[in-house]
């Protein structure tokens, strides 16, 4: 029998005329991680996406969907024609493989399509019969161990025992583009994730304390963006170093270092983004995570910049974030050790920077012209 895999999505279901854009954005990426791997026929059905199996491995079916924001979840189904008949036929011989003699059962029937002659309700009531008729089941409504799933469209009907949940968020493309401010730390990666997940593509920006962009090329910076990789797709990482800077900021004042250091990386941020396309910046930032991310600290870098910036992790705590790290595989990368630009020159900072003596220091060190140098230092890798 033909065995399909129907994907559906929630979020999207709510764009009102806007959805066809978010159901084609979804399915761009869906294709895009299946090649190689299954049939990438996707077709947009009613409300849900289905495609072929044609034979294909489902663990690795599933590992590709499960990188796919947008997606609230999907089941390898099987095919019937959307008579009683035949679905009945497919629900016995489906469930005949999860079901043993005796064991509480519930189905579930969703009708896309309402013009099909029996209600939901009615349905369900006929296959659960089939169900105790056949393999001597017991239907239980409220507490069933396993529950048969049945979706009625126009032209056939889905048949399958397992729901698998997805990422959710919305497709990888469909809220414009950002650029994430990545360190070789923890926090950034994750906040690079999850603007993915609210549908944001994402370039990268490192800041490396080397005097070659090479060395940072080459490190463990590239191994976190592959590691994203199969959730945004083909991506760019801009590198500057920041030597101009720390050549610059020599004299001031060691508890500005670092607030005078991330005004510098907002204000190069600020250009590249502009050139990039990025309609705003992305930063690891959680508030009162260390002494410079205070309210007053992030209103003082970030202020005068011509684009906003988000700070998903805005509220979340030190161990919520490790946890989605090693749920996604860029922990143990993280860890690993790194000559980070921040770490360098974190050393006491200020916590309550003032405006006006930001504003002078960065006239102390003619920062415009440390971001002029520095932007000429920079170089571009594409990531597919």
């Amino acid at each position: 029998m033909k065995r399909i895999c129907v994907i559906h999505y929630s979020e999207i279901g709510l764009k009102g005329l806007n959805r066809p854009f978010f159901e084609k954005m979804l399915v761009k990426n869906v294709r895009r991680l299946l090649s190689g791997i299954a049939d990438s026929r996707v077709k947009r059905l009613q409300g849900r996406l289905v495609f072929p199996l044609n034979g294909a491995d489902p663990n690795r079916v599933e590992e590709s969907l499960m990188k796919v924001f947008g997606i609230s979840w999907f089941a390898f189904a099987t095919v019937a024609e959307p008579n009683v008949d035949s679905i009945g036929r497919t629900v016995v011989e489906d469930a005949s493989r999860v079901v043993k003699p005796g064991e509480p059962v519930k189905v579930e029937v969703k009708r896309a399509d309402k013009r099909f002659p029996a209600t939901s309700l009615e349905l369900s009531k006929t296959l659960g019969r089939m169900l105790v008729e056949k393999l001597g089941a017991r239907v239980s409504l409220k507490n069933p161990s396993k529950k048969i799933y049945v979706e009625v469209l126009s032209r056939e009907a889905y048949v399958f025992t397992e729901k698998k949940k997805g990422l959710g968020g919305l497709p990888v493309g469909s809220s414009g583009r950002v650029l994430s401010l990545l360190s070789g730390g923890i926090d950034s990666p994750i906040a690079s994730y999850l603007m993915m997940k609210r549908g944001c593509e994402v370039s990268y920006l490192h800041f490396h304390p080397f005097h070659d962009n090479a060395e940072a090329e080459n490190s463990k910076v590239m191994e976190i963006v592959r590691r994203l990789l199969p959730y945004s797709g083909e991506t760019a990482v801009i590198f500057v170093p920041s030597y101009e800077f720390q050549i610059a900021a020599v004299n001031i004042p060691a508890k500005y270092d670092l607030i005078l250091f991330r005004r510098f990386m907002f204000r190069v941020a600020e250009r590249i983004a502009e050139a990039e396309g990025a309609r705003a910046l992305v930063t690891g930032e959680s508030l009162a995570q260390v002494a410079s991310q205070t309210l007053e600290n992030m209103a003082a870098i970030s202020s005068g910049l011509r684009i906003p910036v988000f700070r998903p992790l805005i509220a979340f705590d030190k161990e919520e974030i490790v946890n989605m790290a090693k749920k996604i595989g860029t922990y143990e990368l993280s860890i690993k050790p790194y000559r980070d630009c921040c770490s360098i020159l974190a050393r006491h900072p200020e916590t309550r920077a003032k405006p006006g003596v930001v504003k002078e220091l960065e006239k102390q060190i003619d920062m415009e012209s440390v971001v002029d140098r520095s932007l000429k230092l920079a170089s571009k890798v594409i990531v597919k």
